[in-house]
């Protein structure tokens, strides 16, 4: 009983409210495309020329794809590659992320979108840097990101 009281608090305190189950899907997904937006520039920025981003249209288009297709592709690359995620204790993921960032880069060049990422080891730095800013981002627009009783300043 206690541990139900302090995973529902923990819950409470920590959910932020645009990922709430009261809040549309179409509202979640928004959030998730406009972090994951942050996380395309700053691996441009970081980067430089290993991944190119051409206009703005071209941001919307690859960070959508990158949505989808981590929606859709993570969970069953997860599940094919669950011996190597045993193996190396979850670091695999950072190999899944970056597999489906090259998937993005190939399915822009196939639609003409002017996004491009240069080799496995750009697709797998990319990969971190978008995952590190997505990490960041969700964690400070949580109601409570700093646990009860902290506060930033």
């Amino acid at each position: 009983m206690f541990d139900r009281v302090i995973f529902i608090r923990y819950i409470d305190q920590t959910e932020p409210p645009w990922d709430q189950g009261n809040v549309p899907w179409i509202v979640r997904m928004a959030v998730r495309w406009g972090i994951t937006m942050l996380g395309f520039l700053a691996a441009d920025l970081l980067l430089g020329d290993d991944i190119e981003i051409d206009s703005w249209r071209s941001l919307l288009a690859a960070s959508a794809i990158f949505v989808v297709m981590r929606a859709v592709l993570r969970p069953i690359l997860i599940f094919l590659t669950c011996p190597l995620q045993i193996i190396t204790l979850g670091l695999f993921i950072f190999v899944v992320n970056a597999l489906i960032l090259a998937v993005v880069d190939w399915l822009c060049e196939e639609w003409g979108i002017r996004f491009a990422v240069d080799g496995f080891w750009a697709a797998f730095l990319g990969a971190l840097v978008i995952s590190a800013v997505s990490f960041a981002l969700s964690r400070l627009l949580r109601r409570n990101p700093f646990g009860p009783g902290r506060r930033l300043l």
